[in-house]
């Protein structure tokens, strides 16, 4: 809520709950971040959602999320 086009905030937060093990929840939170309607840095924002795919081996996802991102 507080400050929604922040990316890195999105992708600290992300981070902490993969760290955490919570990768459904580390998911969860990148899916949102994405769907923001104004971001400060999204191709920062997509490279980290990306990479944390290629890191979990969902490459079904990451062939998802690059066309999304097309």
């Amino acid at each position: 809520e507080w400050a929604p086009q922040n990316c890195e905030a999105w992708i600290n937060f992300a981070k902490l709950e993969r760290d955490l093990s919570e990768i459904v929840r580390a998911r969860a939170i990148f899916n949102l971040a994405i769907n923001q309607p104004l971001l400060d840095l999204p191709e920062l924002l997509w490279k980290a959602y990306i990479d944390f795919e290629i890191e979990q081996e969902e490459y079904d996802n990451v062939r998802t999320l690059y066309r999304q991102l097309l």
